[in-house]
């Protein structure tokens, strides 16, 4: 019996592998391949995606179809909404570069995502910083090249971002883009508005070859350096120029930075119109203390005191709680008002952007769980797992960064709200002099035969909210000498 426990132990320790060695891949089925492709051509992807995965943990990575398998599971996950597991598949193409005809395909995909919420870590900087641009058809190199001088910038190596930069073909829309992104780099670091970079966004604004979104962007810099320049006539006459989508009902700095430019040209009646369009529905989650203070301006200039003191503390009644939280150094990335100005816009919006992608693929891929099988299905959570960790990461960083700034927006509108309460308090109680009379400031504009005025009933329509007027007399006094 002894002998015979021994002869089977022996057995046993024969079979395993030996301690530290490889394990022996499981055997191809040399059809699997085939059987996926023509469920990818049949277009069901849920029954080829795993095939491919099957496919690609059994092969040698010098099997000729290797990278095609990657190309096509990276294909079938963008087809089932899995954008960011698509992009992980595609890029392992250009950093294995096992097959050089299935490169250019994947750099194309790769490219196609950088317009939707991605890892720029990975697609941005591990892929396109990394390619070897000599090797690349002309369209790809290009948008290498752009990639490559945009992360170049943001690091603050400027001169190797013109060197990537002067190597665009010139008239495509990555060399425009790269213009733009010069000179608004130009811009943060002149400590003046000239008027060479007036012209040049001007003439970007006019290039076919850009994106409306572009455009408008451009435009809106012409604007904004004509503000800085106090060339307040022709700032107004490009901001009208940027192109709203029909029946949007726009973009609320927009009609801020408008309002404030009718105020600089004494338009009261117009700048207090685009105020009333801000309190529509659709802008009152915008973080916008300016609005108030701009509204507290203009009833000071009119002269109407009492409303100028309770526009400005508007401000303050509004924003206690966030005034409250900086004050009191409490951590404001949890106040709802100082969060959500937060990721409105630069890097903050795109970590948020790209943190709500991750969660709305991570809940679609449940539905797949039945027919991935357990292996890939494993698989994909494991990688979104690890993915929103360092995604969510990344986010609380940048909404840390951007969180700081508006509170420094909101504490400088705050101390000029101060200073206007305690002036227009002055105001209030100032003495008439004798032989005063009210001065006729502000005219009204009469209107043509083509107009036509009705009075605002607290309805708004956003074909209309440009075009909001509001009608206040003066009350100043003009001081006549006896």
């Amino acid at each position: 019996m002894g002998s015979l426990v021994l002869a089977l132990t022996v057995g046993l320790l024969g079979a395993l592998p030996p301690p530290g060695a490889t394990p022996v891949p499981a055997k191809l089925d040399p059809k699997l391949f085939d059987r996926a492709v023509n469920d990818y051509d049949r277009h069901d992807v849920r029954s080829a995606a795993p095939k491919f995965y099957e496919f690609l943990k059994s092969a040698a990575s010098t099997d000729e179809n290797y990278a095609w398998a990657q190309y096509f599971l990276g294909k079938s996950l963008v087809e089932l909404k899995l954008r960011h597991a698509a992009a992980v598949y595609f890029a392992k193409v250009p950093r294995e570069r096992t097959n050089p005809e299935v490169l250019p395909r994947a750099l194309k995909e790769l490219q196609e995502m950088v317009e939707f919420p991605h890892d720029e870590m990975l697609i941005d900087e591990q892929i396109f910083q990394a390619l070897d641009l000599g090797l690349l058809a002309d369209g790809t190199a290009d948008f290498a090249q752009y990639q490559q001088g945009m992360v170049d910038l943001r690091r603050g190596f400027n001169r190797w971002a013109r060197g990537h930069f002067s190597k665009l073909t010139e008239g495509t829309s990555e060399a425009s883009r790269a213009r733009m992104a010069m000179v608004v780099n130009d811009i943060q670091e002149s400590k003046e508005a000239t008027p060479a970079m007036v012209q040049t966004f001007q003439a970007l604004s006019a290039d076919p070859k850009i994106s409306p979104t572009i455009r408008n962007e451009a435009i809106l810099a012409v604007a904004r350096l004509q503000y800085e320049r106090k060339e307040y006539e022709q700032a107004f006459s490009s901001y009208e120029k940027v192109q709203l989508p029909p029946l949007s009902p726009g973009r609320a700095t927009l009609y801020l930075e408008e309002a404030w430019t009718q105020y600089q040209l004494g338009h009261l009646h117009e700048s207090m119109g685009l105020l009333t369009t801000l309190d529509a529905p659709s802008f009152r989650d915008e973080f916008l203390p300016d609005k108030y203070l701009l509204r507290a301006f203009i009833f000071r200039d009119l002269c109407y005191y009492l409303p100028a003191k309770r526009a400005a503390k508007e401000l303050t009644r509004r924003f206690a709680d966030s005034l409250e939280a900086i004050r009191e150094r409490s951590d404001l990335t949890q106040d709802p008002r100082m969060r959500r100005a937060a990721i409105s816009r630069g890097t903050a919006k795109k970590s948020a952007h790209f943190l709500e992608a991750l969660d709305s693929e991570s809940e679609r891929l449940g539905r797949y769980a039945g027919s991935f099988g357990p292996a890939f299905f494993t698989h994909l959570t494991k990688l979104y797992s690890l993915e929103r960790g360092e995604a969510s990461r990344v986010a609380n960083q940048k909404l840390e960064e951007a969180v700081r700034e508006e509170a420094d927006k909101l504490l400088q509108a705050a101390e000029q709200v101060r200073l206007m309460d305690y002036e227009v308090g002055i105001k209030l109680y100032e003495r008439i002099k004798k032989n005063s009379k009210l001065s006729d400031t502000l005219p009204e504009v009469p209107l043509s035969p083509t107009q036509a005025s009705f009075r605002f009933g607290g309805e708004y329509w956003n074909d209309e909210l440009r075009n909001y007027r509001f009608s206040l007399k003066s009350r100043c006094i003009e001081e006549r000498n006896p």
